[in-house]
């Protein structure tokens, strides 16, 4: 009988130390407390970044002319910009198009013009 109390107090201290041992590996120790954000900077001087090549196009390279149906003048028309490499800028309009819906019947897209689309997300209509 004198040996259940013994068994207790050996199960109790073994529980005791798995649960040191497990806040000990899981940080839950004060010794293991981290110092926070430490920034150590590199030895010697930083090295001058230098900045990336300019893209340079593919040379040839067909001009696809763009086909903006009537139907869909009032939602795609020429901003009045111009890129860098002297494309005009044309507006997608979303909140001009039923829904936000495109529908592309008769439409296409060519590399003619820059196209950006502003007031929401487009979507395609199925044909």
């Amino acid at each position: 009988m004198s040996s259940q109390p013994r068994m207790k107090q050996f199960l109790l201290a073994l529980a005791a130390a798995g649960v040191v041992s497990a806040l000990s590996a899981c940080g839950g120790s004060s010794s293991n407390v981290s110092p926070g954000n430490i920034v150590v900077p590199p030895d010697g001087p930083t090295p001058t970044p230098t900045p990336p090549p300019d893209p340079t196009p593919p040379p040839g390279g067909d001009i696809t002319a763009s086909v903006i149906p009537a139907a869909l003048g009032n939602a795609i028309y020429d901003s009045g910009e111009k890129a860098p490499n002297g494309k005009p800028i044309y507006v997608i309009d979303v909140t001009a198009l039923p829904g936000g819906n495109l529908d592309p019947a008769g439409l296409l897209l060519g590399n003619d013009y820059i196209f950006r689309i502003e007031g929401g997300a487009l979507r395609i209509a199925r044909n």
